[in-house]
């Protein structure tokens, strides 16, 4: 068979090449393996490399032997006398196993959670990461981290104390702002990315964080600018509802003097049918003119010099009707108001419609509601009031402020309004 001596001096070459690069890979190996838990890397590499290391120094006193004046000693003579399929083998062999253990080197690296992955993880974070012991020292950084340092003071980071009291006070570059100071320091940088800082002290450790916060901030503004237009729209509001109350105080006076021109002018007539002789019912005539007095003085009276039940216990007592009042008025302005207007209108309606001689009218409320109850002592109507000016307007002016309204007929007449309390007035 032919033996290793016995080839073409470009093959020897060949094979010379081939074992330098298989001892050059075990070597680079041997820190590798050794740095793992498993013992059979640990065993294999070194093999191959003294495998490799005896056929590099055998080929390569096999290719100098070329040379008329170099002398080669007789054991490499007898082993490169060898059939060649030998080192062939040998060669393939340790190949093998030198791939075998970079793929799984390789396959551990992917797999494995080692301190290169947990680098390589953070530097591809978006988030700016700094981890320091007590004493500023960097202990841990990510290229975000550096850059936003680079951008904003045009230095590397090199102690995490001093560069957070920069972030409040120091020196930035320019084209950097700004925009907050204080637990979470921001800045606009020339890119117009807005990034927010943070600090936190975990068990002697100082972690740094650096995040965007560009959509938030830009969602801020217009939020801020919205307000100040909702301000602006506020105050014409406000306005608006005075001209409103003020419209709808002049439109409760003309409906007080159209009822008051309506009662007078049934008075007049009654008291002209009884001055002709048409009608001798003094006692509806006297009963007429007395409705008409209690009216007059209850419009007449104003709210600022006297309280409203005051003005309302007159007025029936001058029509002859006497109230009996429970419960308190509510505080609320605006149900105050409303019940004050219904009591006079349950008043009216007593004298005028059921000739009553006594009023009751019941006050309540509970944690979300006020309410007020009018009944009488007079004639039940026959059937469902027809609710024309008097309580249509009454109807009206409950339901724009949220509330209710029921009237019952049997089996006797029952007007009950409802009001909501407002937020600040729930308990």
């Amino acid at each position: 068979m032919i033996g290793f001596c016995d080839l073409h001096y470009a093959v020897k070459s060949f094979f010379l090449v081939v074992t330098f690069v298989e001892v050059c890979s075990s070597i680079c190996l041997l820190p590798r393996v050794f740095s793992r838990k498993k013992r059979m890397p640990k065993l294999l590499v070194p093999l191959c490399f003294l495998l490799s290391g005896a056929m590099l120094i055998l080929f390569a006193a096999q290719v100098k032997s070329a040379h008329p004046s170099w002398h080669i000693s007789p054991i490499i003579e007898s082993v490169a006398a060898l059939p060649v399929i030998l080192p062939i083998l040998l060669l393939l062999a340790v190949i093998a196993t030198l791939l075998t253990i970079v793929i799984q080197e390789r396959n551990f690296e992917k797999n494995a959670i080692t301190r290169s992955s947990v680098k390589e993880s953070l530097d591809w974070l978006n988030t700016g990461l700094c981890f320091a012991y007590k004493n500023g020292m960097v202990m841990l950084i990510n290229h975000r981290m550096n850059h936003l340092s680079h951008t904003i003071f045009g230095r590397d980071l090199q102690n995490a104390n001093a560069f957070w009291d920069n972030l409040n006070d120091g020196e930035i570059q320019s084209g950097v702002a700004r925009i907050f100071m204080g637990e979470n320091p921001t800045f606009r940088l020339p890119d117009q990315t807005v990034w927010t800082f943070a600090r936190e002290v975990l068990g002697g450790i100082t972690q740094l964080t650096a995040a965007e916060t560009t959509r938030l901030n830009k969602l801020t503004e217009e939020l801020k600018e919205k307000n100040a237009e909702l301000s602006v729209m506020n105050e014409r509001l406000r306005k608006y509802g005075e001209n409103v109350d003020e419209l709808t105080r002049e439109k409760e006076r003309l409906e007080t003097k159209a009822r008051i021109h309506r009662e007078l002018g049934q008075a007049l007539l009654l008291t002209r049918r009884y001055l002709q002789g048409e009608s001798e019912n003094t006692q509806e005539l006297l009963n007429v003119l007395k409705r008409n007095i209690a009216m007059l003085r209850l419009e007449s009276e104003s709210p600022k010099n006297d309280e409203p039940l005051d003005m309302l216990m007159k007025a029936a007592q001058s029509a002859g009707i006497e109230v009996l009042i429970t419960g308190q008025m509510p505080k609320q302005e605006d149900a105050n108001r409303l019940f004050f207007e219904a009591a006079t209108e349950a008043l009216t309606n007593a004298v005028r419609h059921a000739d009553a001689k006594t009023l009751r009218i019941a006050f309540s409320e509970d944690h979300t509601a006020y309410s007020v109850c009018f009944t009488n002592d007079g004639a039940n109507p026959q059937k469902k009031p027809v609710e024309g000016g008097g309580l249509g307007s009454l109807r009206q002016k409950t339901e724009q402020i949220g509330g209710t309204m029921e009237v019952l007929y049997q089996p006797e007449f029952v007007l009950k309004l409802t009001v909501l309390k407002k937020r600040g007035d729930i308990l």
